[in-house]
């Protein structure tokens, strides 16, 4: 074979390899397609988002509960391990939320509005605030606890509605409902909610509120007898959460 055969040749082969090369690399599956989640038939997962409860628990019935008091001291000098609680867990709360506080003032009772002006600087306005329930506990002359809880439900279509339920409680905290038909249940009038308070004494009363700040961001808070028993708010990708803040015993937070 003469030397430019030979040339030729290689030429040739040398072409045959790099198309070879060229197809095998376009056909061949990317590096990851073992690990995506897609490639496997399984869809990708959302990115989890910090979001506030869509409703909140009424507080547990007190079975020794007394007709509740009016008129408040300041807390520092009501329950002194309250406001220490509370300074506290404010702290903890301003690091899981990246948030910037006001100091809480010691001469004042702790209550929604004295609670906003501590935790205002990074949300804003208060724009509007809706109530999600109504629980009220009395006692009757058996010595029976009772609640009568009341939900609100908003509509788009139409006005608002509310669902009543009743329930009783033994020594122990158990609840039972108490059955009532559907035209009571189904937005019951101030007529009927009367007659069921009237079944005894009330001696406690908790509402839930959602209130909507003008950055965007919403307190879910419930108050027991005019003092604030819970509350959750998310911020800045976290959601902070706490429970059994009227009594200092029962005061427990957590940051998600």
């Amino acid at each position: 074979m003469s030397k430019k055969s030979a040339l030729i040749l290689s030429l040739v082969v040398a072409v045959l390899l790099i198309v070879s090369f060229c197809h095998f690399y376009q056909s061949a599956p990317p590096d990851n397609a073992g690990t995506d989640s897609e490639a496997m038939g399984v869809p990708a997962q959302p990115e989890q988002t910090a979001t506030v409860s869509s409703k909140a628990e009424p507080p547990p019935v007190d079975v020794a509960a007394a007709p509740a008091a009016t008129g408040f001291l300041p807390t520092e000098m009501e329950d002194p391990a309250k406001f220490a609680a509370y300074q506290q867990k404010l702290k903890e709360m301003a690091v899981c939320l990246n948030m910037q506080m006001n100091a809480l003032d010691p001469n004042v009772e702790i209550n929604f509005e004295t609670f906003n002006q501590v935790i205002n600087p990074d949300l804003g306005d208060v724009v509007t605030q809706s109530e999600e329930w109504v629980a009220t506990d009395l006692r009757t002359k058996s010595g029976e606890m009772r609640r009568i809880y009341i939900e609100n439900a908003p509509s788009i279509e139409m006005e608002s509605s509310r669902t009543l339920k009743y329930y009783s409680f033994d020594a122990g905290g158990a609840q039972k409902e108490i059955s009532l038909s559907k035209e009571q249940m189904a937005n019951p009038s101030d007529t009927l909610v009367a007659s069921l308070e009237a079944d005894g004494e009330v001696v406690g009363r908790s509402i839930s509120r959602k209130i909507f700040y003008s950055n965007g961001d919403d307190l879910l808070l419930v108050e027991r007898n005019g003092k604030i028993f819970s509350f959750e708010l998310a911020h800045d990708g976290a959601v902070f959460r706490c429970t059994g803040a009227d009594k200092s015993a029962t005061f427990q937070c957590q940051c998600k």
